[in-house]
C-alpha cells in the first residue's frame, strides 16, 4: 500500500511539473492587403516564474518575420501582471504596427 501511495504521489508531482508552462499565440491585426500580420505570443515561464509577451510582424506572402521583435517579461507575483505586460508590449509595438499599417 505504501508503494502504491509513493508511486501515485510521484506521478502527481511530475504531472504538475510538465503542465506548468503555458503559452498562447494570437493575432493582433493585419495590413489592409493582408501581406503583414502581427502575432502576439504570451504566457508563463515556470523556470523563471515570469510572464512574457513577444510581438512579431510576419510577411505572410514571403513567410518570414520582418521588423524588430518586441519582448516584455514581468515577475509572475500576481495574475494582473500578465495583462500589464501585454499592455506594455502593445505600447512598445505601436511604431512597428504603424510602419506596416497593421490594424486590429
Amino acid at each position: 500500500m505504501n508503494k502504491l501511495f509513493l508511486v501515485l504521489t510521484v506521478l502527481a508531482f511530475s504531472a504538475t511539473t510538465w503542465a506548468a508552462p503555458k503559452q498562447v499565440i494570437d493575432t493582433l491585426g493585419s495590413s489592409p492587403k493582408g501581406q503583414f500580420v502581427a502575432l502576439e505570443e504570451y504566457g508563463y515561464q515556470s523556470h523563471k516564474h515570469t510572464y512574457y509577451v513577444k510581438i512579431k510582424v510576419m510577411n505572410v506572402w514571403k513567410k518570414e518575420f520582418v521588423g524588430k521583435f518586441i519582448e516584455v517579461e514581468m515577475p509572475a507575483h500576481q495574475p494582473r501582471f500578465l495583462q500589464e505586460a501585454r499592455i506594455k508590449a502593445k505600447m512598445l509595438a505601436q511604431e512597428e504596427l504603424k510602419r506596416f499599417k497593421i490594424r486590429s
